[in-house]
């Protein structure tokens, strides 16, 4: 597990799709077979929501062994850990994490001008 590089912003992300929300879950809940405090998608989507208010951009590197019980950078799997599977699903979540992210924080980042507004 090595996402060390800041999400970057993608101007036209394409929406999400229902089946991409499907594949985040399908991820966790194998994450969740190595390590069952791993969070639901859910929960994901606020401390992403989170992570994005912050003063200061915090790499995926600092927060996502946190936030599914990693192995630290330099830091052996150790038993009951969440570690990925293989590369090829770190890179899938981390390909629907980035496209999510930049989603919420384009939706964050829309004025608003009235509270009826999408």
């Amino acid at each position: 597990m090595n996402p060390t590089a800041p999400l970057p912003p993608e101007v036209d992300a394409p929406a999400m799709r229902s089946e991409d929300f499907d594949a985040l879950d399908d991820i966790l809940d194998d994450l969740r077979t190595r390590y069952d405090e791993t969070p639901q998608w859910e929960f994901c989507e606020g401390f992403m929501a989170a992570l994005i208010c912050c003063r200061r951009l915090i790499p995926p590197a600092e927060y996502l062994p946190v936030l599914l019980g990693l192995p630290t950078e330099g830091e052996a799997p150790f038993e009951g850990d969440g570690s990925f599977k293989d590369d090829a699903q770190i890179e899938r979540f981390m390909a629907l994490w980035t496209q999510r992210w930049n989603e919420v924080a384009a939706a964050l980042n829309t004025p608003i001008e009235r509270l009826d507004d999408e």
